[in-house]
């Protein structure tokens, strides 16, 4: 039976009159011990929340490792490496990507060989003074060795994708360390 029933004389009718003397027992017993003890009533204040990083370069600097290790992961795991978990340094939109290419590749009967590696990466934007810090980067991404492979071995990469790649990455603060949030393909040459 709900709190609610009880209170509103709903089921057993006695159980109103004792749960709310009880209710009434322990509230006095607690503000009695509160009192003798010296204790007050107010809250504690809440801890000021510190900034994840000091600067700008600071964030920066850890995206683009953030974004190295996630490269190396990435490798790793095409290399069939024990433990080599890239969606550790995904979130959100990015990790669901993850999870549905990884889908898509086992039932088209796929598999990625190769690997890529982080040529650059140019610092975009950065917003530390708000509650949800964000951090943009632009990376360019050797791709030349990463081909996508059919089951029969046929290599089936698609021509047009070209050597090097552009990807507008988007991290965000998670525990105060960096996770990536969104990553797409940048309309750039700079790379």
């Amino acid at each position: 039976m709900s709190v609610l029933a009880i209170r509103h004389g709903r089921g057993r009718g006695a159980a109103v009159p004792r749960l709310g003397a009880r209710i009434v027992a322990v509230a006095v017993v607690a503000l009695g011990v509160g009192a003798l003890a010296g204790c007050t009533t107010e809250p504690e204040p809440a801890p000021t929340p510190t900034a994840a990083f000091a600067n700008e370069e600071e964030a920066f600097a850890a995206a683009e490792k953030v974004y190295r290790a996630y490269n190396e992961a990435l490798n790793d795991r095409r290399k069939g490496v024990s433990g080599a978990d890239p969606q550790q340094y995904l979130t959100g939109v990015a990790l669901e990507s993850d999870i549905d290419g990884q889908n898509v590749l086992r039932a088209e009967g796929l598999r990625i060989e190769g690997t890529a590696e982080v040529t650059s990466f140019a610092e975009e934007s950065a917003e530390l003074q708000t509650d949800h810090p964000r951090v943009v980067g632009l990376v360019c991404i050797d791709v030349s060795g990463v081909s996508l492979m059919s089951e029969a071995g046929v290599n089936v990469t698609p021509p047009e994708r070209g050597d090097i790649v552009a990807q507008r990455v988007e991290f965000v603060v998670s525990t105060m360390s960096l996770v990536i949030a969104h990553e797409a393909t940048a309309e750039t040459t700079t790379c």
